[in-house]
């Protein structure tokens, strides 16, 4: 395999590893209790109390429909992952979560960098 089509490979799975570990926090489902509604842009100086919370009620029927298919859509992910993963040889697998372990310090150390820089800054 050239190097430069090997190299998009792995970028291209590390890109989806980073996402999909972003998704999977972000998309975690709600419950019917945690649910709050939220209004289009430019709607709340606009409706009444009345209409929000039928626009409110509207969003908590569709909610439920709406995290089954985000949960479809997360396993087609998933399973397109292994697929692309069943594509490379066991080194390039390898070479593939050492990159991501790399990446993975490397955002942990800008994040620490990060929160000492403003701890730094709010105590001047």
């Amino acid at each position: 395999m050239p190097t430069k089509t090997l190299a998009i490979a792995s970028l291209m799975l590390l890109g989806m590893v980073a996402y999909s570990s972003l998704s999977a926090q972000e998309a975690e489902p709600t419950t019917k209790s945690d649910f709050k509604g939220r209004l289009p842009a430019y709607w709340g100086d606009i409706v009444t109390n009345d209409q929000r919370a039928k626009i409110y009620e509207i969003q908590k029927e569709y909610d439920s429909q709406i995290d089954k298919l985000k949960a479809e859509i997360e396993k087609l992910e998933d399973a397109m992952k292994k697929e692309f993963a069943s594509v490379l040889t066991k080194p390039q697998l390898d070479r593939i979560k050492e990159m991501a372990a790399e990446e993975e310090l490397r955002r942990q150390k800008n994040e620490a960098a990060k929160k000492a820089a403003a701890a730094a800054a709010a105590s001047n």
